[in-house]
């Protein structure tokens, strides 16, 4: 099991954090698609989310190992104005 830190409105509606079952090894998209099972109505929101592991951005290609890894956290697009 894995924690991750929710910001913006998936912290408003799912909470600060959810816990997931991640494999041993997993990528950004594994992440994505976990939670996104996990809370099927927030699929949509889930999905287009930016992924920070270990406070650095993850890129499509990285993989990482489940027992290595501190953070994990979903971050929402913004926009400026």
């Amino acid at each position: 099991m894995k924690e991750l830190k929710l910001f913006a409105y998936l912290a408003e509606t799912l909470g600060d954090t959810i816990t997931l079952q991640l494999p041993p090894t997993f990528d950004k998209e594994q992440i994505l698609q976990v939670a996104a099972a996990a809370y099927p109505l927030m699929k949509a929101e889930i999905m287009t989310c930016n992924v920070a592991v270990d406070q650095e951005f993850a890129a499509i290609t990285d993989t990482f190992v489940r027992e290595e890894v501190g953070e994990i956290a979903l971050i929402p697009p913004v926009s400026g104005g």
